[in-house]
């Protein structure tokens, strides 16, 4: 609120409280408002924390890890932005092995229905900070990114579990699933020469 006013009073003259008269403005504000209490510890650390992400897709947290002896080897290929399967081998150990766990933005899942089994998650070498490509032209100053030329290769280790039906390839960024073939009883073919 802003109030202005225009007194008759000549400068120089005083009140009888002492005071000079002359026009002037008024001006409402609040300085440092509040309850004069500082804001605890808590407060501050969950004003500071930011929103989660909230995920793209409905996605079950990942189950307990697996124990088996017997695992599939999938040699996993990104090429030109494209990733698929180059290759899938049997690995057996003598002694039960526990599945890893890793952050990662692509992850091989075993299904048995809508039961997660099992999820792998793993990155590629050298392109885990990429961000998703946009869809779009790209913004004049955007970072380089190394995915569009890449050709890199990322070996996971998948258990063999008895009881899965299904395997999913699954880029976590981009929502985007690819089947594959379960239980992988023999190799995939090589790929083709462009």
């Amino acid at each position: 609120m802003l109030v202005m006013g225009c007194g008759a009073a000549r400068p120089g003259t005083r009140s009888p409280d002492d005071r000079v008269q002359a026009p002037g403005i008024t001006v409402d504000h609040a300085v440092a408002e509040g309850t004069g209490d500082p804001p605890s510890v808590e407060e501050l650390l969950e004003a500071a924390q930011p929103e989660p992400p909230k995920p793209s897709r409905s996605a079950p947290p990942d189950p307990e890890p697996l124990q088996l002896a017997e695992q599939w080897e999938y040699t996993v290929l990104h090429q030109g932005g494209e990733v698929k399967v180059e290759g899938v081998r049997r690995l057996l150990f003598p002694k039960p092995v526990v599945t890893e766990r890793r952050m990662g933005r692509y992850a091989i899942e075993l299904w048995i229905g809508r039961e997660l089994v099992e999820r792998v998650r793993f990155d590629f070498p050298g392109l885990g900070a990429e961000e998703p490509p946009q869809t779009g032209r790209r913004p004049l100053h955007a970072p380089l990114s190394m995915t569009e030329g890449a050709e890199v290769r990322a070996r996971v280790r998948v258990p063999a579990s008895p009881r899965a039906r299904r395997a999913v390839l699954v880029d976590r960024a981009t929502d985007a699933e690819v089947e594959l073939p379960w239980p992988p009883e023999a190799p995939l073919p090589p790929p083709t020469a462009r």
